[in-house]
């Protein structure tokens, strides 16, 4: 299974003042040993309608594409568990969160959260390229100077929240990522000033992403539970948008490379 099913045990905090409220929790795997996940609560009433969809397959394929994100996880929350919480505004959240939740692995001690206006160094370029560009494919607005779901441990990255992926779905007039104006949304990234005028280091992160077939797309969803899909943000839709992006990345990357 993609995405290991994991069983909370104990509450930890809640981290950060996202709105989304994400919660460390300590969980049990299959083998009785302890892993300790952020979890998105689904009966939380700020998580966007198929939000869980689009984090899920996010983190799988950015693990395809050997990019710095934390194992991701099913969290199921039993009602014992919802009950004990002496918080009663969490726990009516966490009751309403019974059965399978978002989870990924929390990072090691020592990661700072990206700080406005950074400049990275040399040596992080590649990754950097790679992120924008991992963005720009999965349509995802929400990697910016005011929210930049990043952090780092000297040169090591780790993103996360990828909740608002897909979001031309939203969109009353879609425009494709290559198509002209389907990145624009990209000039607002992190990243975007780092990376302006210089070449886009692309290749390998092609490669990977052309060793992502149809069948590898059905296992994402696939492992995925149904009812994190939203109305509009849906499996077969991702899949279908991430079939063309492969199609089409070609495209994808003069567009990219004309927006820097």
């Amino acid at each position: 299974m993609m995405l290991e099913l994991l069983i909370a045990t104990r509450f930890e905090k809640v981290m950060g003042s996202g709105r989304t409220q994400p919660c460390l929790l300590v969980c049990e795997n299959e083998a009785g040993e302890e892993v300790e996940v952020v979890a998105k609560l689904r009966g939380h009433p700020q998580i966007m309608p198929g939000g869980l969809l689009a984090e899920a397959v996010s983190s799988l394929l950015a693990l395809d594409l050997d990019l710095p994100v934390q194992t991701p996880y099913r969290v199921e929350i039993e009602k014992a568990f919802a009950d004990a919480l002496p918080d009663a505004a969490l726990r009516t959240v966490i009751q309403k969160s019974e059965g399978l939740n978002f989870g990924s692995a929390k990072w090691a001690p020592g990661y700072t959260i990206w700080p406005r206006d950074k400049t990275p160094s040399r040596d992080m370029k590649q990754s950097l390229t790679e992120i924008f560009a991992f963005d720009g494919l999965i349509q995802n607005p929400d990697r910016r100077q005011a929210n930049p779901n990043c952090a780092f441990l000297g040169t090591d990255l780790r993103i996360f929240d990828h909740e608002s992926a897909f979001s031309h779905f939203m969109s009353i007039l879609p425009v494709a990522p290559w198509d002209t104006g389907g990145l624009a949304f990209l000039k607002d990234h992190i990243f975007f000033q780092s990376l302006r005028g210089g070449n886009l280091a692309l290749d390998r992160f092609q490669g990977a992403l052309e060793a992502v077939d149809e069948s590898r797309l059905d296992a994402y969803i696939e492992a995925v539970p149904k009812e994190w899909n939203g109305q509009t943000t849906t499996g077969p839709k991702i899949k279908t948008h991430l079939m063309e992006c492969i199609a089409n990345f070609q495209h994808i990357r003069l567009q990219m490379e004309t927006l820097l």
